[in-house]
């Protein structure tokens, strides 16, 4: 497969490598400083960490410390000016006994104000780093990309917005078969979820690409083994992130994640019906 580069790296570019390579991968909590603005929030699985410092930070340093050799891999980069999204596998092992290996993908998307990262939406497989946690089997790892960092930094596309929007204003299609669904082991998200509604809380595009992060709302569908039947047909909301490609006016290709944890635990966290 051909790879098409840039001379250099654009500054979205650059601030994703220091996210993914110099402040995750490398913990070093400088280069998060360096990178992101002090108001800096993020936006995952129906919470938010509002300001780097006062809630960002504490809560990602945590996860360091449970992972102290965590590394992240890097799988598909889309860059805008103003704009920066990754599919990634986040994996190491935990510090707490049995010492498991374990390995769960998402995506995020950042937005940039000025040179730094200033807002931030992404959806984690929480749900698989469960499991892996408790049976001690990690989940596969997939390739890297070839070279993340020197891809193009596309401008906006008004017609891959609009086609991008459209085809997610029909919730289904989020559920479809031709999406490859980011997760390892069930409920697959269709199995979770019967949708009826879509609230796009993000959406940027680059060239023939788009990234998005969206909640989905339904009613629960029934796919979790140890949820009470009876919870089938309430009322849920999914929160999903994503990576799409448009060819010749039609969508190609979906990549999404889904909080598949904060939907099980929402449930769990019910009276029976």
């Amino acid at each position: 497969m051909v790879v098409a580069v840039t001379a250099s790296l654009s500054l979205p570019a650059r601030l994703l490598r220091g996210f993914a390579t110099d402040f995750l991968t490398s913990h070093d909590v400088a280069e998060a400083r360096r990178i992101m603005a002090p108001d800096y929030t993020l936006h995952i699985g129906g919470h938010v960490f509002a300001g780097r410092d006062e809630q960002y930070l504490p809560a990602t340093a945590a996860q360091l410390d449970l992972f102290p050799g965590l590394i992240v891999t890097v799988h598909d980069v889309v860059l805008a000016p103003g704009w920066a999204a990754m599919r990634f596998t986040e994996h190491g092992v935990s510090a707490r006994p049995p010492l498991h290996a374990v390995a769960w993908g998402g995506i995020t998307l950042f937005a940039l104000d000025g040179e730094q990262l200033s807002r931030g939406w992404a959806e984690e497989d929480y749900f698989a780093r469960k499991r892996e946690l408790k049976s001690g089997v990690c989940d596969p790892i997939l390739p890297p990309m070839a070279a993340p960092w020197d891809q193009p930094c596309e401008a906006p596309n008004e017609s891959t917005e609009r086609l991008a929007r459209e085809w997610l204003e029909e919730p289904a299609n989020l559920l479809s078969p031709m999406v490859e669904q980011i997760r390892v082991g069930m409920p697959a998200f269709d199995e979770l979820v019967r949708p009826s509604g879509i609230t796009v809380s993000a959406l940027f595009t680059a060239g023939p690409r788009a990234a998005f992060h969206a909640v989905l709302s339904g009613s629960y569908a029934g796919g979790f083994a140890d949820i009470d039947q009876a919870n089938v047909g309430a009322g849920i909301e999914l929160r999903v992130a994503g990576i799409l490609d448009t060819e010749a006016g039609q969508v190609r290709r979906l990549q999404l994640s889904a909080d598949r944890l904060g939907l099980h635990r929402d449930l769990l966290g019910r009276a029976r019906p």
